[in-house]
């Protein structure tokens, strides 16, 4: 065979020789020299996912920070939060998070209004589907929740007239969710998909506090409760779902997540009593109900002459050496030391199977060495034997307050609560760690830390039956934060000791009536005019805010005015300085045409919603008012009734936390549980 033009075949041997060498020099090319694009393209991908997940929908909002709280001015604000306190935030999150601090503060409708002021973005309203990756479970199914990690539940599907659910081709679930005549666009951010869940964290203790029922007035027309100031459960909530864990409905308890959040109460003219707000408007997602929000807000407490007793008892065991619990204590421990004043004394006292003598320091003055040594010194190892620290604690802090009459007395216990030495019950430790002098109490503070291996009920009830308060940490940050000097001393300040509540609700314009949360803090009608350590002590400047959902009588109609008075509240309380009991009285009033979309305070609107949807979650897994169908559509509409406040309330951390939480809670509704049939055994 012959070549009749050898050229073009002689070019392409030169082409494809030239690309054997290129080919061999990228195969020899150093893998040092290729590798870091790619980490540097994977770092830079991480870094930018972190920061959008961290600030959310505050990302949306161009207005500066704007301090937040009180509307009375304050000398130095706090930052702009929106909660009630001091929260921790990721690393990457800014100051501004929208949550009410302790004491003066800011304006927060100022802060609406400069909010107003710059245009919002329009979001899009649209009919959206939103699809969760989840792989559809089994239809024998019969667990609550699992202990291992594993896919994300089926979502039952709602009502006829509600959003429901179908399984797609790829085994995804789809929720069809669809924008409700004349109601606020659908949030164009949330929910977002995910892909993957955890289950929940091991070895953790919680007390499932049955939800309660609607009550006709005809039948008990008088609510009677404790006030209520506590907000782990909203913080233990906020924790887990950072970390990636569902929520576990016993931990929810509606009241500490309502009022973890900042409304912006005015303080009371007198700085003697409380000052008592009522607002009234239509159901947001049952229409024929009503809502009404009764709130109670504390004075400041002027005089901080009266010294302090502080008596710390730290947890050593070797639970406490899990995650950075240790590091949490001791950053908490040193900050309330150093917010002290001189005039006050601490005193500090380690635990693990039993006490560690070497390591307690009696009371002193807070700049004494030896105290800030045993700090420092906190060690885990043993077992631990809660009522042992306590009953020690209790004893110095019992002969500090014989020395010094005047003082106000705490116990503050740090600790896991994971109590598996002598006394594990609350009540059997307090039997033994008790105080009964009513004249001037101790008051014990249990200050909670970890998330697996975690004992809530025991830290929750020994603070409500010790006269005391409970908080958690999840970070050294917000241990300082927490008790840094001006925090601290508005905690320690108490306005009011053993505060109660009651309403009557008049018969002729409430048909039924039902408390929102509270389950562990309501008690009986009798008990009302008692003084008892049981009921809450009330911070300075501190609110409480309690929501009821309501039917009314048919004789509510077009020709009233709008503007009615449904019953009456009595307040009381005991004055901790003198121990004289004090009451006043208030009335429930609003105006019962106002719908929810039309309420002017966002913050209003956002303190329905986390009490809603809290309560709504707390009856799983076994919701006895409803169905599962039911409580995934109402999770879903709340959701999307939050995403309306995106424009005037997203540059608040506070905002963008309870959007986590609403997201994390409508998308893992556990799945329902099925009848058990024929089990062999007798009822």
């Amino acid at each position: 065979m012959f070549i009749k033009n050898p050229v073009p075949i002689f070019l392409l041997g030169i082409l494809l020789v030239l690309a054997l060498v290129a080919c061999g020099a990228s195969e020899t090319e150093s893998p040092a020299e290729a590798v870091p694009e790619t980490v540097v393209e994977r770092s830079a991908s991480v870094e930018q996912s972190s920061t959008s997940d961290a600030t959310g929908a505050r990302a949306a909002s161009s207005e500066p920070a704007v301090p937040m709280g009180s509307p009375e001015p304050a000398a130095t604000p706090s930052p702009q939060t929106g909660y009630a306190e001091p929260m921790s935030q990721p690393d990457s999150m800014p100051s501004v998070n929208g949550y009410s601090a302790p004491g003066p503060t800011a304006d927060p409708q100022a802060a609406m209004s400069r909010a107003a002021s710059v245009e919002p973005e329009v979001p899009v309203v649209v009919e959206r589907e939103v699809v969760v990756e989840a792989q559809a479970e089994p239809a024998d199914t019969t667990a609550y929740r699992s202990n291992s990690t594993g896919p994300a539940a089926t979502v039952p599907p709602g009502p006829a007239s509600s959003p429901g659910s179908d399984g797609g081709s790829d085994g995804t679930v789809t929720f069809s969710i669809t924008k409700s005549a004349g109601g606020p666009p659908f949030p164009t951010s949330v929910p977002s998909t995910v892909s993957s869940r955890q289950a929940q964290p091991g070895a953790t203790t919680f007390q499932d506090n049955l939800r309660r029922p609607s009550v006709s007035t005809y039948e008990d027309a008088v609510s009677t409760f404790s006030l209520d100031t506590d907000r782990t459960s909203y913080r233990l909530a906020l924790n887990w779902a950072r970390q990636g864990y569902d929520i576990e409905p016993d931990s929810v308890r509606a009241e500490e997540w309502i009022n973890s959040f900042n409304y912006g109460y005015a303080r009371p003219p007198k700085d003697t009593e409380f000052a008592i707000y009522s607002d009234l408007f239509r159901h947001p997602v049952d229409g024929s109900k009503h809502i009404a929000r009764i709130a109670f807000q504390a004075p400041d407490v002027q005089d901080n002459s009266l010294p302090l007793n502080v008596t710390l008892v730290l947890d050593a065991s070797g639970s406490m050496a899990e995650g950075n619990r240790v590091e949490i204590a001791r950053a908490a421990a040193s900050t309330i030391r150093q917010s002290l004043r001189p005039r006050d004394s601490i005193a500090v006292v380690h635990f693990s199977e039993d006490v560690l003598r070497g390591m307690t320091v009696k009371h002193s003055n807070p700049d004494e060495r030896e105290v800030q040594r045993s700090i420092d010194r906190l060690q885990p190892g043993g077992a631990t034997n809660v009522q042992a620290g306590l009953n020690l604690g209790v004893q110095l802090a019992d002969e500090a307050r014989w020395r010094r009459p005047d003082s106000i007395n705490y116990v503050i216990l740090m600790s896991d609560g994971v109590a598996n030495v002598d006394a594990t019950n609350p009540f059997a430790i307090l039997e033994t760690a008790g105080d009964y002098d009513s004249t001037n109490p101790l008051r014990l503070v249990t200050i909670g830390v970890g998330i697996e291996n975690y004992n809530d009920y025991l830290l929750e009830q020994l603070a409500q039956h010790g006269n005391g308060w409970y908080r958690y940490l999840d970070n050294v940050h917000q241990a300082r934060d927490t008790f840094r000097r001006e925090n601290w001393l508005n905690l320690a300040l108490p306005f009011a000791d053993q505060t109660r509540a009651q309403v009557t609700w008049d018969p002729s314009r409430v048909s039924t009536w039902r408390i929102v949360g509270y389950e562990n803090r309501v008690t009986s009608d009798e008990s009302f005019t008692q003084n008892r350590k049981e009921f809450a002590e009330i911070p300075s400047g501190a609110a409480t805010t309690v929501f009821y959902e309501l039917e009314l009588t048919g004789q509510l109609d077009t020709r009233q005015a709008s503007t009615v008075k449904l019953g009456d509240v009595e307040l009381r309380w005991v004055e901790p300085r003198t121990g004289i009991s004090r009451e006043q009285y208030g009335s429930v009033t609003g105006h019962w045409r106002h719908d929810f979309d039309a309420l002017a305070d966002p913050l209003l609107k956002l303190g329905t919603l986390v009490a809603l949807s809290a309560d709504r979650y707390s009856g799983l897994p076994f919701p006895t008012y409803t169905g599962y169908g039911n409580v995934n559509w109402e999770l879903h509409e709340l959701l999307r009734q939050l995403g309306a406040l995106q424009g005037t309330l997203g540059h608040l951390a506070a905002y963008s936390d309870f959007s986590l939480l609403l997201e994390t809670m409508a998308r893992y509704i556990p799945p329902t549980p099925q009848p058990s049939g024929d089990s062999g055994y007798s009822p």
